[in-house]
């Protein structure tokens, strides 16, 4: 990504799920457009970027992905801190991948602002003939639980850039609104094309990390 590229806020995104849901793949196609059948995990945070436009405001996110560590339960505050929006991702044809949500939620509310996007994933719709949770219940969930919720594939890219989007979306939303405050929500370093160099010197994203 050049150096040239300018944006207004830079949102910091978390992908938690159970080993296997399909997070990697999710990040890869949202970000590279790609997919990798034997996809093995790594181990260690990994994240990558993406710049989208919402009219004519440009948001730099930077997503975080647990790359293996969710299997170690070695995730620490640090994945979640600064975190403004989160993907809590399941497999649908794998109900204890649903029924982990309830910890993973705890998890991310307990180290999170607790005003963070929250959105609840169904994973790997192109395995609908194996599926084991069915729509209905996990949109039920996401309802009561008033998180945003969305099935995808990305196998096929069904519903990966919306599930992105929605997310940075309602982030954007809460704070043209403000709906939230500057500091309870940990909200991103605002920056324009004419104080992008300054603010970049600053580095205000790596506090962040």
């Amino acid at each position: 990504m050049g150096s040239d590229v300018t944006y207004n806020f830079v949102f910091k995104l978390v992908l938690v799920g159970e080993c296997g849901v399909g997070k990697s793949n999710l990040l890869s196609r949202f970000t590279k457009n790609q997919f990798t059948l034997d996809s093995r995990s790594t181990i260690g945070v990994e994240f990558s970027t993406q710049i989208i436009q919402l009219g004519r405001t440009s948001i730099r996110a930077q997503i975080w992905d647990t790359a293996g560590l969710e299997r170690y339960r070695a995730i620490t505050s640090a994945y979640y801190r600064g975190a403004v929006g989160a993907l809590v991702i399941y497999d649908i044809t794998k109900q204890p991948t649903y029924e982990s949500v309830e910890r993973w939620l705890s998890e991310l509310y307990d180290h999170a602002s607790p005003r963070v996007v929250v959105m609840l994933v169904g994973n790997k719709t192109d395995l609908e003939s194996n599926r084991c949770v069915t729509t209905e219940e996990a949109k039920h969930y996401a309802e009561n639980k008033g998180l945003l919720f969305v099935e995808t594939s990305a196998l096929d890219s069904t519903n990966v850039q919306l599930a992105f989007n929605n997310v940075l979306s309602e982030i954007h939303r809460r704070l043209g609104s403000k709906a939230v405050i500057r500091g309870d929500f940990r909200v991103p370093v605002s920056l324009s094309s004419k104080t992008k160099g300054q603010a970049e010197d600053k580095k205000p994203c790596c506090r962040n990390i």
